[in-house]
């Protein structure tokens, strides 16, 4: 049982993505980069709470791990069961703690009720993966209003964070199809449900959804900054090319294209704010 495999655990950079959009959330709101102690301390209680919920998820997936990802340290036995349990309830405690104390009641709401969602996913909706994908997707948009919860301005951050949402929905259904060989016997997937076809038709309605809402921001609230526009047109882009890959059954290179597109994204959220 070695250090390096608990920060493993914590998937640090998915937690460090989960600061940044929290911090991205924040900015915009507020309407200018400006860093203080609050959104500091926000962006920890984000990775706390997104690490508590990689260090439940691998708990309750222990079965599922030991045949598929028998490599993990919870799966191979360098971590026992009950010590990740311990390390998921720290994570969210020392997360929910931290934000009760000093940050505002919506956040603290926010933190809350995210942690809850993340052990119910975990705990009830893992082998549903139809349902949890929504759960799974709302992790950026998540941080985006946790950090516009700083401010309480929600309007510019609202569409963006639809935008976000149905993206990685998108997403998360490409790897499901990806998948489906691998997930037969352990989850349902909406892919075993429908089928590859019509998953994809589903896949195309979320694409369409996330470029549509991302530029409504830019008619509603002149949240047009020209390199706003630019970076989330070339992430639009990136998206279009990940479902032609997804189309073709390249799903692996799909699904790094759509991680790609969500990281231009997100620099265009910021920038769009300088």
């Amino acid at each position: 049982m070695a250090l390096l495999d608990f920060v493993k655990m914590l998937r640090p950079v998915n937690c460090l993505m989960a600061a940044l959009g929290t911090f991205i959330g924040y900015s915009i709101a507020l309407g200018k980069i400006d860093p203080c102690f609050n959104i500091g301390i926000a962006m920890v209680v984000a990775f706390l709470v997104c690490g508590g919920g990689m260090a439940i998820n691998d708990y309750f997936d222990l079965a599922i791990d030991k045949k598929q990802h028998e490599k993990k340290a919870l799966a191979s036995g360098r971590i026992k069961p009950i010590v990740a349990l311990v390390y998921s309830k720290l994570l969210f405690l020392a997360g929910i703690v931290v934000a009760f104390l000093y940050l505002p009641a919506m956040a603290f709401g926010i933190a809350l009720s995210f942690s809850i969602l993340l052990v119910a996913y975990s705990r009830f909706l893992g082998k549903a993966k139809y349902l949890g994908n929504w759960v799974v997707a709302s992790g950026t948009a998540f941080t985006l209003v946790f950090g516009a919860s700083l401010i309480g301005n929600y309007a510019v951050v609202s569409w963006l964070a639809l935008a976000a949402l149905f993206a990685n929905l998108a997403r998360e259904l490409v790897k499901d199809i990806e998948d489906l060989a691998v997930d037969k016997g352990f989850k349902k997937s909406l892919p075993m449900i429908l089928g590859k076809k019509k998953t994809l038709w589903f896949v195309f309605l979320y694409y369409l959804i996330a470029v549509a809402a991302v530029y409504i921001p830019a008619f509603l609230y002149r949240f047009n900054s020209l390199y706003f526009l630019a970076l989330v047109t070339v992430a639009n882009v990136v998206f279009v090319a990940s479902f032609g890959r997804a189309r073709k059954e390249k799903f692996a290179s799909a699904q790094k294209l759509s991680k790609a597109g969500m990281l231009v994204a997100l620099i265009g959220f910021i920038v769009g704010v300088v």
